[in-house]
């Protein structure tokens, strides 16, 4: 995610102008999104005039449009913010209309059909998450769906009272009824404090690389490098 032209935070400064502006002197306003998982920082300036005129001219039209319940239905990754996501048709028809092309192919996918298809997936499984969470909500409520049903999922046991059950078993003879495990590197890192952590255990701590994962070019994490089977046997 980047903080450029980003509008859900030009909404936020907007906010916070509302705010401090009769405060504070602001001629600009830097937002900035931080993702540790994906290292990923991203800032971004503009200025108070600018901003506004963004909020005047592109966000008012906009809003007056929705709430008057006018304007186009645009799908996007946006829509999982959406409270009408579920049910919305428009998003219903762009989803349909992108399974409708997959499932009409032949069984073997060219590459090109393939490159046409991966943009739109993880939308695709979004939405598909979407429905069914709200058919599971409807049926919670006494939504009956043809040919499903309410049946009771995966149940995990668990003790009521810990210390009861530690004193029933040891007084049945069982002692061994304990384990004992370090905290995780990032509870120790907390516990430590970075720098600490970093001369104590650095040596002792291994970040593998993590599992592949297929993402746009716009990505910020560096490519991996693949080799193809006809690599292999290339002398060169």
């Amino acid at each position: 995610v980047e903080a450029e032209n980003n509008s859900q935070m030009m909404l936020y400064a907007l906010g916070a102008l509302q705010a401090f502006d009769s405060i504070y002197d602001i001629k600009t306003v830097s937002m900035s999104i931080y993702q540790p998982r994906r290292e990923n920082v991203s800032t971004w300036t503009i200025s108070v005039d600018e901003l506004k005129e963004w909020a005047e001219n592109t966000l008012r039209p906009t809003a007056n449009l929705a709430f008057a319940g006018e304007g186009e239905f645009s799908c996007g990754e946006w829509c999982r913010f959406c409270a009408a996501r579920t049910t919305c048709r428009a998003r219903a028809a762009q989803q349909m209309e992108l399974a409708k092309h997959e499932f009409a192919l032949p069984p073997t996918l060219t590459d090109d059909e393939v490159d046409a298809l991966l943009p739109s997936l993880d939308d695709l499984i979004s939405w598909a998450s979407d429905i069914k969470e709200y058919a599971l909500k409807a049926a919670l409520s006494g939504k009956r769906w043809s040919g499903y049903k309410l049946v009771a999922g995966r149940s995990i046991r668990h003790y009521t009272d810990e210390d009861a059950v530690a004193e029933a078993a040891r007084k049945a003879g069982y002692t061994d009824i304990y384990k004992t495990s370090l905290i995780g590197v990032s509870e120790m890192e907390k516990l430590m404090g970075k720098r600490n952590f970093a001369d104590i255990l650095g040596a002792l701590v291994d970040k593998p690389q993590g599992k592949p994962t297929l993402v746009p070019d716009s990505d910020k994490r560096p490519e991996i490098q693949t080799f193809s089977a006809a690599d292999d046997f290339n002398d060169n």
